[in-house]
């Protein structure tokens, strides 16, 4: 490490702001403001247009981001603005159907997961040459989403009004137990001296 490089860390580790320190709080601060309630529609024009890749990704998750800017965001170079984007809660159905040609998987994937992704572009969706994409649609169209839980694991809950069958208990063979599965025994291998 050249003496800069030293310099900078002892900084760091001592509490003295560094100037990316600095830097890293401003944008901070303008991702909050892009993030906040009740933000004037002038400045959301205007932190659409932000250098920084986080503050357009604030504002197009913002559900009342203006169907201009979405337009200007969905053809964004950064994916992760795109993908902020399809996930949108206010994503108009115009844009979803532009976001659909998309190239990155990653987009399609939160395009074909969005409540909001109208039913003709979930059944272009559906039939994609990508099976994770195709099979994220299929279940969107079936009434199928995956619901994030307090523990982080994905659950799949069914929207009102999709036909289900109804679950099947199947009887054990063992007398009028309820059948159930179990972990796999652990086995031990030899062992070696």
């Amino acid at each position: 490490m050249s003496d800069d490089g030293w310099s900078r860390a002892l900084m760091a580790a001592s509490g003295v702001p560094v100037a990316s320190e600095a830097r890293d709080d401003g944008v901070r601060a303008v991702v909050m403001e892009a993030r906040s309630d009740g933000l004037a529609r002038s400045r959301i024009l205007e932190l659409a247009q932000h250098k920084e890749a986080v503050v357009r990704e604030a504002i197009a998750s913002r559900p009342d981001c203006p169907l201009g800017m979405q337009a200007a965001l969905a053809h964004d170079r950064r994916t992760s603005v795109r993908v902020s984007l399809a996930a949108g809660a206010g994503l108009a159905g115009s844009i979803a159907a532009v976001l659909v040609g998309d190239r990155e998987p990653a987009v399609l994937k939160a395009l074909a997961r969005n409540a909001v992704t109208p039913r003709n572009v979930l059944e272009r969706l559906a039939v994609h040459r990508r099976e994770d994409v195709a099979r994220l649609a299929r279940r969107a169209l079936d009434g199928v989403t995956l619901a994030p839980t307090r523990s982080g694991v994905q659950e799949i809950e069914e929207h009102q009004g999709a036909r289900t069958a109804p679950p099947r208990e199947v009887a054990s063979p063992v007398g009028e137990r309820v059948a159930r599965v179990l972990a796999p025994r652990p086995a031990v291998g030899p062992r070696h001296p």
